[in-house]
């Protein structure tokens, strides 16, 4: 579940148009052809689930099983559904989640589709206040969409335009970078194998790294470079998320979007999965899953990343997710590397 998270306390849901205001910025992008359950308590925002719309019975049935185990896993006992796109396509699995919400004794305050501008309710008969052309609705002008714009929120026009967010910036000199990141390779294959503080020295690359996007920096190609390499090696990485409550989680997220835009892509897995990391703790479930799409997509089987995915499927929270003892973590990393240095060698893709 994405949780609201920086929105809970900004924003009130008063009406439906509000709900529909809202979703997109939820989500990250405006949805189409998905059903969507938002949950309230006491008008205030605590959360969202997505599911794409199938017309497949089976596929149908698993779907609304995993939005049934996520509520309750979270222990949500009321929930608004919400479907968009036309009747035909979102009357079925609407039918279908509304079963399988109100058999696990969840309350279903109102079902509602979206579609071309309108709003038509599953629930309420009364045409006075829900007509059968459906009700008009601009999400433009509620309130709780300005609220979240004022709090950074963007809803992009779709799923995919959101996911191009962490595609290369324009300009960038692929062939330069790969011959950085080439020599950095070499470099840090000698040192690791030399001895000496390579773990020090890579976890220094990182703070370096914090500071500099904290202070408002960006970094050089010879700097992404190095910590695309360093992260390879786990105690690097892991060292990297202990970081979580000594810098704002904004500098967390801005470090490791432009690493993971940056980097070669055979090194893309490591700082996809730290940006991953960064949206959980801000409840954003959306980037968080599009990082961890990209982080897959460089390496399928990085343990880290199906890791999150599971978190992700059961809605762990922002605060479950802060929950640890980082410091503890960290002098754990220290202390296992101190007994095995070559633990925190750099691990590079075949072919580096």
């Amino acid at each position: 579940m994405s949780a609201a998270s920086d929105l809970t306390h900004a924003i009130t849901i008063r009406k439906l148009a509000d709900v529909v205001g809202i979703v997109p910025y939820l989500l990250g992008f405006h949805p189409s052809k998905s059903l969507v359950a938002v949950v309230i308590d006491d008008e205030k925002l605590k959360g969202v689930v997505r599911l794409d719309l199938t017309q497949d019975s089976a596929e149908m049935a698993e779907r609304t099983a995993h939005l049934v185990k996520v509520l309750e896993g979270n222990h949500i006992r009321e929930a608004l559904l919400v479907g968009y796109g036309p009747g035909s396509s979102v009357t079925p699995m609407m039918d279908a989640a509304r079963a399988a919400v109100h058999g696990a004794g969840i309350v279903i305050v109102e079902a509602i589709r979206v579609d071309d501008g309108r709003y038509w309710s599953y629930i309420c008969t009364d045409i006075a206040c829900c007509p059968p052309e459906g009700v008009p609705v601009d999400p433009s002008c509620s309130a709780p969409a300005a609220a979240a714009v004022v709090a950074g929120r963007h809803a992009f026009p779709d799923r995919e335009a959101l996911a191009a967010t962490l595609d290369p910036p324009q300009g960038l000199d692929q062939d330069r970078a790969q011959s950085i990141t080439r020599e950095v390779s070499s470099q840090a294959k000698e040192a690791s194998r030399a001895g000496g503080e390579w773990f020090a020295e890579s976890v220094e690359r990182v703070v370096a790294a914090l500071d500099q996007v904290q202070a408002g920096g960006d970094l050089d190609p010879e700097a992404v470079a190095w910590l695309g390499v360093c992260l390879t090696a786990k105690p690097v990485r892991d060292m990297a998320m202990t970081y979580v409550q000594q810098y704002d989680i904004a500098t967390h997220l801005r470090l490791w979007t432009e690493v993971t835009r940056v980097v070669q892509p055979a090194f893309a897995a490591a700082p996809a999965t730290l940006l991953a990391f960064a949206a959980m703790c801000r409840g954003d479930g959306p980037l968080a899953s599009i990082a961890l799409e990209r982080a897959l997509s460089a390496n399928p089987r990085y343990s880290l990343a199906l890791l999150l995915i599971e978190g992700l499927m059961v809605g762990l929270s922002p605060t479950e997710v802060l929950a640890r003892d980082w410091s503890e973590l960290a002098n754990d990393i220290t202390a296992q590397v101190r007994e095995c240095p070559s633990a925190a060698w750099p691990l590079l893709p075949e072919g580096w």
